[in-house]
């Protein structure tokens, strides 16, 4: 994973050549570091690493973060359908997240919490990509 600084902001962006290999191949799942197993997908777009993942934390505050997915396996036509990567944030066991300026491009869910989808791909269009002025949980 790649990471830019933006400001006063935080841009990732995902590895081009994803999903070859796929991201529970490429690196053992350590569970000391309650790293993920990816035991819940079931599609190539669901095996990539995540933009942002926060789990069994309290109280985090991010101001402007873009997450962003251009390609699958080196190609971009995923850009499309916004299909390029199943899920972009996901916070797991965690509370008091709260987040300022979330933007992202390519994903089919902006954010998840505890396996949930709470901001889908097209309930937040804005431009290119989709646009959340603040996400807060809970």
């Amino acid at each position: 994973m790649l990471f830019f600084s933006v400001g006063s902001g935080l841009t990732i962006l995902t590895r081009y050549m994803q999903t070859n290999p796929r991201a529970n191949v490429a690196f053992q799942a350590n569970p000391a570091y309650d790293d993920p197993t990816f035991q819940y997908c079931f599609q190539d777009i669901c095996y990539k690493t995540y933009g942002l993942r926060i789990y069994n934390s309290t109280y985090i505050f991010i101001y402007g973060a873009g997450l962003y997915s251009f390609f699958q396996n080196y190609d971009s036509t995923c850009l499309l359908t916004a299909s390029c990567q199943e899920i972009s944030a996901s916070f797991e066991m965690s509370e008091a997240i709260y987040l300022f300026g979330l933007y992202t491009i390519g994903f089919q869910s902006m954010v998840q919490v505890d396996g949930t989808n709470l901001a889908p791909d097209g309930a937040n269009m804005n431009t290119f990509g989709e646009s959340v002025a603040l996400f807060e949980f809970p």
